[in-house]
This record gives C-alpha cells, sequence and structure tokens, in this order.
C-alpha cells in the first residue's frame, strides 16, 4: 500500500484536522462566543420588562353587586395584583432570581472578555454556565406558563366549576399582565439562545481531544 495522503501531510509539517482545530480559537469564534452575553443582557432586559411590568401593576375598581330586594346594586371597591395570588408570586420572584443571575453573569461575562479576551476560560466555566443558562431559562418557562394559565382563567373564566372571568372589570391590569408574561417569554428565548451557545463553549473544549483521535486514526492507516 502506497504512502498515505495522512503521511505525506505529517511530512509536511501539517497535521490532518489540523484547520478544523484552529477554526476553534478563529476570529470567527471569537464573534460567535460574544453572542452569549449579547443574549443574556436582551434576556435581561425583557425579564426586568416582565418583573417591573408584573410589581407595579394593580388596578382598583368598583364592582357592583345585586342583592335580592334591593332595586339598586352595591358597588364594592376590589382591587388586583399580583398579591392577590400565590402563583403570582412565584412567577414574580423567578423573574427576580433570572434577572440577578444574568446581571451578575454579565458582570462575570465583561470581566472576562476585559482581562483574558475570553468569554469561558475554563472547562469548569463552561460547565457552568451550561448547566445555568438552561436551569434558569427552564425556570423562567415554567413560572412563564403558570402565569399564562391564571390569565387565560383571568380572560375567559371556567364556567364549569364556576369560577367567572374578571378581565371584563379589570381590563387594564390584563392588558399589562398580558405584556409581562410575553416579555417574560421573550427572555426566556434569548436564555436559550444563550444556551446553545454555552453547549459550543463546553464541546469547544472536547473539540481538539477528538480531532487528535481522528488525526491518529488517519496516521496508523
Amino acid at each position: 500500500m502506497g504512502e498515505t495522503d495522512a503521511h505525506a501531510a505529517m511530512k509536511n509539517g501539517a497535521v490532518p484536522g489540523s484547520s478544523l482545530i484552529s477554526g476553534f480559537d478563529s476570529p470567527r469564534h471569537g464573534e460567535f462566543a460574544r453572542g452569549a452575553p449579547l443574549l443574556r443582557v436582551v434576556g435581561l432586559v425583557f425579564s426586568l420588562i416582565a418583573l417591573v411590568l408584573i410589581a407595579t401593576n394593580k388596578e382598583t375598581e368598583s364592582i357592583p353587586v345585586s342583592l335580592p330586594g334591593m332595586s339598586k346594586p352595591l358597588y364594592l371597591t376590589k382591587s388586583a395584583s399580583f398579591v392577590d395570588i400565590k402563583a403570582l408570586k412565584f412567577y414574580l420572584g423567578s423573574l427576580a432570581i433570572v434577572a440577578a443571575y444574568l446581571f451578575f453573569q454579565g458582570i462575570f461575562s465583561a470581566v472576562n472578555l476585559l482581562t483574558t479576551k475570553s468569554v469561558i476560560r475554563s472547562k469548569a466555566e463552561a460547565w457552568f454556565t451550561f448547566i445555568a443558562d438552561q436551569t434558569f431559562a427552564y425556570l423562567l418557562v415554567s413560572a412563564a406558563a403558570v402565569a399564562t394559565e391564571i390569565g387565560y382563567l383571568a380572560k375567559h373564566g371556567a364556567t364549569k366549576v364556576g369560577w367567572n372571568e374578571v378581565c371584563t372589570q379589570f381590563n387594564h391590569f390584563c392588558t399589562v399582565y398580558g405584556v409581562s408574561v410575553i416579555n417574560a417569554y421573550l427572555a426566556a428565548l434569548a436564555i436559550f439562545a444563550s444556551a446553545a451557545i454555552s453547549a459550543y463553549h463546553l464541546f469547544r473544549h472536547y473539540g481538539p481531544v477528538l480531532h487528535d483521535y481522528e488525526t491518529r486514526k488517519q496516521v496508523d492507516i
């Protein structure tokens, strides 16, 4: 069997697959790597908007109540806010936790870029970022899903169990509430996109090992 291309490349000082390995440290990789911090900033903005909207959303209305034997209805003052529903406290708390994570992760990434010109410096950091991004993204999706179900009941009610819709009386509250939930989902999408880049950062640390293995296989043929 004649000399293989792999042996020829080795003689010329080239390593098969070296172009793929060097691609991990290419300028294009650097641009791609910086996408994760930018996506976290986007997620932070959306999560803060959702947090502020739900925390400050409150509406007070006079609700007419008709009683037997009375020609005119009584008017009861009712207020709607997140403190009235325990599930919305979970929603607000999740938004606060996710926003805090994104804020501190953003500072951490900025320090890394300024000091080492790299977003992720080690395999341990890559694992932490990969797991954390996914964890907080799923937390936010769970909270937004709970808020969505509550919003649906507020908008449409559940007549079979006697739950009336309330958005007719609290239209402003429901509108702001809906905008908050939409922003929460947008924040989750940004974090999921960041998690995808985090996965790239993580598996990049194992990439050269795989390429070296393929190189040895080609040279041994």
